[in-house]
């Protein structure tokens, strides 16, 4: 009988704890429903950062609970990289790039864990953007070993995305590291020819030949012929019919005393000039001149100093005929 009595109290108190447990369970279903509906809530207030927060946190309590919990967990997982690249868009477009770098860094992370492909691929094809972003601000605050490295992170992530590499190149040129300028401008070119981008075509070109054509003339300044001849030589790469760039090369092969590289360079210059008056053909003229005396080939010097009387090169040439060369 005693026994009877003990059986039937245990059975009871099984039974209460199974209801009790019944009922802490079901709380807890409810607490996470509850969470996961103020995440919808702040979702539908466009606050994004705290809709992440209630939805991670139904994540956490959901997952405690088995297959019963399970629809509140997939309905979080949903929207948690979303919002991610939601907010990394928002702070891209607010000029905030090292935040939107940092959100989509996110949005790839819980994507990939969340099992999104589609936001994880879209990230990953904003990233290059936003470190060619990055890089711009840095090149613009004067900070450009920083500037090179964001620059290069975009082309690691995209190598043939044009504007990160010519990025690099304008890194470059305030580094005086003109060799990998050049290299840097020549890959930039061939992936915005590849991309079909004139525009950036276009771009890289004109600031290339223009860097090159500066440091050339400055290496002039200096009589450091060989520099110049090479960094002049560069620039044509970008724009073989630029007229002054054949000027400088006629002064820095006079300069070697290579007569005959001197004399073509100003041919050049003259073979693109054909359209400009005698004034502007005058500098051409005179270092053909120069080139043709060096050679000592009076005649055809004579004549090269007599077309280039005029302008600033009148009193120099007009000496080099009646003093130097007495030309008749």
């Amino acid at each position: 009988m005693k026994s009877n009595i003990l059986k039937k109290m245990r059975n009871l108190l099984t039974l209460g704890l199974t209801i009790l447990a019944f009922s802490a369970f079901a709380q807890d279903l409810n607490q996470a429903g509850e969470v996961f509906n103020a995440g919808n809530q702040a979702l539908k207030d466009g606050n994004s950062v705290l809709a992440i927060e209630k939805y991670q946190q139904c994540i956490e309590m959901a997952s405690k609970l088995g297959a019963e919990g399970e629809q509140l967990v997939t309905g979080s997982k949903a929207q948690v990289p979303g919002l991610y690249a939601k907010i990394a868009a928002d702070d891209y477009k607010a000029g905030n790039t090292e935040k939107a770098i940092v959100e989509y860094e996110n949005a790839i992370k819980f994507g990939e864990l969340y099992g999104n492909p589609e936001i994880v691929a879209k990230a990953k094809e904003n990233m290059p953007k936003l470190y060619y972003a990055q890089g711009n601000d840095l090149y613009k605050a004067e900070k450009y070993p920083e500037a090179l490295a964001s620059y290069q992170k975009s082309r690691d992530l995209d190598p043939g995305y044009s504007r990160s590499i010519f990025g690099m190149g304008l890194v470059y040129s305030k580094m005086k590291d003109f060799d990998k300028m050049d290299v840097a401008f020549t890959e930039a070119l061939a992936a915005a020819q590849a991309e079909g981008d004139t525009k950036m075509v276009d771009k890289i070109n004109q600031s290339a030949k223009k860097l090159l054509q500066t440091e050339g003339a400055t290496k002039l300044q200096t009589k450091s012929w060989n520099e110049s001849v090479k960094y002049l030589n560069l620039a044509l790469k970008y724009d073989e019919t630029n007229k002054d760039v054949y000027y400088y090369l006629g002064l820095a092969y006079n300069g070697l005393s290579k007569w005959d590289d001197a004399i073509a360079a100003t041919q050049k210059g003259l073979d693109y000039s054909a359209a400009e008056n005698d004034e502007f053909k005058a500098k051409f003229y005179f270092e053909m001149g120069n080139a043709y005396k060096g050679k000592a080939m009076n005649d055809k010097a004579c004549e090269a100093f007599k077309s280039a009387t005029f302008g600033r090169f009148a009193e120099n040439a007009n000496y080099e005929i009646k003093t130097t060369l007495k030309c008749k």
